[in-house]
């Protein structure tokens, strides 16, 4: 199947090497409010987190950022999942966003840690119970013999525990992405796109324009 024949025209909006700032986390959560108030952009806060493990394999998934904060951005998984072991494996990590209808792509690329014990409970009590419930009851990315069987395990543990606080399992919590680099790509006229990259180094951000 060719897709030959598959292009758009980008022409919604520039970017420049100014625009960035000192700081080009500031620079992105203006973007990333910019995307919060689109309607046409279901969840701003969707990332493709890619991780690499000890056999050299790439994975990239979907997640959901929870936290920008000031060198860092915060999500959520099952330590014991794919992407988990990968990370406690080799913590070199990407994040991307990819804000179509404002022709919009971050990439951050960083080291991946896990958050405090203390950080991962705050987050687990704030979740609805039924979303605590299936942290707990789901063996993130282990095979199971049917999504029926799942379901079933999940409605009993939901009776036996209804009217119980749940703990947060010490096998999930929070990975904290400490960022290292950041480049914004905004979709340009002729495929001649901005694009402009930061890297931290020794403390202090230093900024790029790259040739599209």
């Amino acid at each position: 199947m060719k897709l030959f024949n598959h292009r758009k025209f980008y022409d919604k909006d520039s970017l420049s090497l100014d625009e960035i700032g000192d700081n080009p986390i500031d620079f992105f959560k203006k973007w990333f409010k910019e995307a919060e108030k689109s309607d046409q952009i279901i969840e701003s806060n969707a990332m493709t987190v890619s991780t690499v493990d000890l056999s050299n394999k790439p994975s990239s998934r979907v997640v959901l950022l929870k936290e920008i904060k000031d060198n860092s951005l915060i999500f959520f998984t099952n330590y014991k999942s794919r992407k988990g072991k990968a990370i406690d494996e080799n913590p070199n990590i990407c994040a991307s966003f990819y804000w179509a209808p404002l022709e919009r792509q971050v990439i951050f690329k960083g080291i991946g840690k896990k958050t405090s014990d203390k950080y991962s409970d705050i987050y687990f009590k704030s979740r609805p119970f039924s979303s605590q419930a299936g942290a707990i009851v789901s063996n993130q990315s282990q095979i199971i013999s049917s999504y029926e069987d799942l379901l079933i395990k999940y409605d009993k543990f939901l009776n036996e525990n209804k009217n119980s606080n749940l703990n947060r399992p010490n096998h999930w919590g929070g990975i904290e992405l400490v960022v290292q680099e950041i480049e914004f790509w905004q979709g340009r006229e002729n495929r001649l796109h901005n694009r402009v990259i930061s890297n931290l180094r020794e403390g202090k951000w230093e900024h790029n324009i790259l040739s599209p």
